[in-house]
C-alpha cells in the first residue's frame, strides 16, 4: 500500500499524459515544466501562479497550466506538483561552510546542554588523553546551557586538574588553573590590545575568563588541523547536499579567506557545486592608510577572481569585505551603550564593562573610505548597539565624500538597532543580515541578563522593514545537523521564529515585531538577493531569472503557523537541474 508521501513523490515525477504531435511542438520547447502547483513567485506583487517553465537554466514563463504546457516538447521533463507549493530556492545570508563542514570531518562535536554535561565530557576526554594535553570545547555558548552561565574555573579544575582546558565561546572563553599555569598567565599578565585577562577584583588573580585574549594561552591546538584538503572538499559537498535537502540553493560565506574561495572555485570548475555561494572576503582592518589601500588592491589576487564586490558568475560571486567590529551577544563581549550587568552568566565583575570594540573609530573610517573608493561593499560583525553606533558613524562620515547608497553597505547581526540608527540606515541605504535562531535559542538568557527595557530593541524585524532591507541568516559554524548545529541553520526554523518570536524555554519576545508570512518568506529569498546585489538574478520566480526553485510538502502561506518549522522539501532545482528529490 502506498503511503501519502510515496504518492506525492510519484505525482511529482509524472510526465504529462497528453501525447505530443509534430504539429504541437513549440519552436523553442522548455527543458523543464512544473505544473499543477501553487507557485508563490515572491515578485513585487507576491503573485501566485499554476506553473513555471525553464529553458537553459532560466525561467522562461510563469502562468497557468494551459499556457505553460504550450511550451512542452518531446524532451521536456514535466513535473506534476499535485497541488503542492513551489517557492524560489531559499538563501541563507550568513554561513561558514568550510568550518562547519570540517568540524565533523573527524570525530563528532559534542552537543552539550548543561554544565554537568560539559564537565562529564571534559572528564571523559581527560581519561583518554595524556596529562598536559589541551582539552578544547569550541563555540559552546553559555546562553544555551541549562544554567545560562559559563562554567567556573573551579568547576573545570574539579574534572581536569592535570589537563589544560579551554571552554571557548567565540571572543570570550574560560580556561582552568592548568591552562593558566602552562601559559604563564598571572596577576601581572597585561591585557592585550582590545582584550581582557579578567582579574578577581579582590585578589587581583586571573579568574580564567579571557575576552579577546586567547593569545596569552600557549599550545592550544587549532580546530581542524587533522582535516586534509580532500576531506574538506568532500565535507563541504556533503554539507551543501544537506542544504539542498532543506531548500537552500544559495548561501553567503560571511568570512572567507582565499583558500575558501579557491575551494568553491574548484567545485565550480568540476561541476560539483549544488549551492550558489556569495563570498565575503575576510579583511584585516589594521595598519596605515597605505597598508589598507595596498591590501584592498591585492585582495582580488593575481587571477582577478577575488574581488571587488560583484566579481564572478552566478555560481561563485564576490560579496563585501568583512571585518569584526566587536565581540558577541552570546558570550557577553558585544560592545553596548550601557554596561553589561554584573553576574555569573558572563562572569562580569566590573561596574563599567561595556564589552569589546576591536577597531578604533578613526581606523574604521579609513578602511570604509578606501573600500568605498574601490567600489567594495562593506559589512562588519556588529553585535552590540554601541558598535552599531560606531559603524554607522563611519558609514555616515564616508558618505559625505564618496556616496555609499548604491554600494548597499551592510551590518552583520545588528542585534540592537534604535530609532535613530534605523533612520540613518534608511538615509544611507544600509541593510542588515540578522539571525532569527538567536532569538529562539538565546532570548531567554538575554532577557534575564538585560531586562525587558533593553530587550525591546532585540532583533525588531517588523520595525527594521519599515526603514530598510534585512535578510535572514544562520551564522552556521559547527556540525551538520540543521537544528542541533552551532548555530541552527534550518531556514524553516528561522522563518518560523520570524513569524512567532517564540523563545526556546518559553515565552514570546515583543510579538508586535513578528513578520507576516509574505515578509518572512522574503527574508530568506528576495531580501537576501538584494543584500548581495543579486535581486535581478535570483530570489523570485520571474521570467529571465535563474531557475532555482523548491517544491514543499505544505502550503506555508496558510498552514498552522507552528507547522511552518517542520516544512519538508520534496524537490530542489538549481538552474533547471534537480539536485535533490525526497525519497
Amino acid at each position: 500500500m502506498k503511503t501519502a508521501t510515496t504518492g506525492v513523490i510519484a505525482a511529482l515525477l509524472l510526465f504529462a499524459a497528453r501525447p505530443t504531435t509534430a504539429d504541437d511542438v513549440p519552436a523553442d520547447p522548455a527543458d523543464l515544466i512544473v505544473r499543477r502547483a501553487k507557485v508563490v513567485t515572491i515578485d513585487a506583487k507576491f503573485g501566485v501562479a499554476e506553473a513555471v517553465a525553464v529553458k537553459g537554466g532560466r525561467i522562461v514563463a510563469v502562468g497557468s497550466d494551459r499556457e505553460i504546457l504550450r511550451r512542452k516538447g518531446p524532451r521536456t521533463r514535466v513535473i506534476d506538483a499535485a497541488g503542492k507549493t513551489v517557492l524560489p530556492g531559499l538563501y541563507d545570508s550568513h554561513t561558514h561552510p568550510t568550518g562547519a563542514a570540517s568540524s565533523e570531518a573527524g570525530e563528532p562535536v559534542p552537543l552539550l546542554r548543561s554544565i554537568p554535561e560539559v564537565l562529564d565530557h571534559i572528564k571523559t576526554r581527560a581519561a583518554q588523553l595524556p596529562a598536559g594535553q589541551w582539552i578544547v570545547i569550541r563555540y559552546a555558548f553559555p546562553t544555551r546551557l541549562k544554567e545560562a552561565r559559563f562554567p567556573t574555573r573551579a568547576e573545570l579544575d574539579s574534572v581536569s586538574p592535570n589537563h589544560p582546558v579551554l571552554y571557548h565561546a567565540g571572543p570570550a572563553g574560560i580556561t582552568n588553573s592548568m591552562g593558566l599555569k602552562v601559559s604563564g598567565v598571572t596577576r601581572d599578565t597585561p591585557n592585550p590590545p582590545a582584550g581582557q585577562v579578567v582579574k578577581d577584583p579582590k585578589t587581583g588573580e586571573p579568574t580564567g575568563m579571557l575576552r579577546n585574549a586567547y593569545g596569552v594561552l600557549k599550545g592550544v591546538p587549532g580546530g581542524a588541523e587533522d582535516v586534509s584538503p580532500r576531506q574538506k572538499v568532500e565535507a563541504v559537498k556533503k554539507l551543501f547536499r544537506l542544504y539542498n535537502e532543506h531548500g537552500l540553493t544559495s548561501v553567503a560565506d560571511r568570512n572567507a579567506g582565499r583558500s575558501d574561495l579557491d575551494l568553491y572555485l574548484g567545485l565550480r570548475k568540476a561541476g560539483e557545486l549544488t549551492v550558489r555561494v556569495n563570498v565575503a572576503r575576510s579583511f584585516n582592518p589594521g595598519g596605515t592608510r597605505d597598508d589598507v589601500a595596498r591590501r584592498l588592491e591585492e585582495l582580488p589576487g593575481k587571477d582577478g577572481r577575488g574581488g571587488p564586490t560583484g566579481s564572478g558568475d552566478e555560481w561563485v560571486r564576490i560579496g563585501p569585505i568583512k571585518m569584526f567590529l566587536d565581540g558577541g551577544m552570546l558570550n557577553g563581549s558585544a560592545y553596548m551603550r550601557e554596561p553589561w550587568p554584573k553576574g555569573d552568566t558572563y562572569q562580569v565583575t566590573d561596574d563599567d564593562y561595556r564589552g569589546l570594540l576591536f577597531i578604533k573609530p578613526d581606523q574604521l573610517a579609513v578602511v570604509v573610505e578606501e573600500a568605498a573608493r574601490r567600489k567594495w561593499q562593506v559589512t562588519a560583525h556588529t553585535a552590540g548597539e554601541g558598535a552599531m553606533d560606531v559603524l554607522l558613524d563611519a558609514y555616515e562620515f564616508v558618505d559625505r565624500m564618496t556616496p555609499v547608497k548604491d554600494l548597499r553597505f551592510c551590518i552583520t547581526h545588528a542585534n540592537f538597532p534604535s530609532q535613530h540608527n534605523l533612520e540613518r540606515c534608511k538615509t544611507l541605504g544600509v541593510c542588515a543580515d540578522v539571525q532569527p535562531a538567536w532569538l529562539w535559542k538565546d532570548g531567554n538568557t538575554l532577557l534575564k541578563v538585560l531586562g525587558p527595557k533593553r530587550m525591546r530593541w532585540f532583533q525588531p524585524y517588523k520595525t527594521w522593514l519599515e526603514y530598510t532591507t534585512i535578510g535572514g541568516g544562520s551564522d552556521h559554524m559547527l556540525r551538520y545537523d540543521p537544528l542541533d548545529s552551532t548555530n541552527p541553520w534550518s531556514p524553516w526554523l528561522g522563518i518560523w521564529v520570524a513569524l512567532t518570536r517564540q523563545l526556546e524555554r518559553g515565552g514570546v519576545l515583543e510579538p508586535g515585531e513578528a513578520l507576516t508570512r509574505e515578509q518572512a518568506l522574503r527574508l530568506y529569498t528576495i531580501n537576501n538577493a538584494y543584500l548581495h546585489h543579486e535581486e535581478k538574478e535570483k530570489g523570485s520566480l520571474e521570467v529571465g531569472k535563474l531557475a532555482d526553485l523548491i517544491v514543499v510538502d505544505r502550503d506555508v502561506l496558510t498552514c498552522p503557523v507552528d507547522e511552518v518549522r517542520d516544512t519538508k522539501v520534496l524537490l530542489t532545482v538549481i538552474g533547471g537541474t534537480v539536485v535533490y528529490e525526497r525519497k
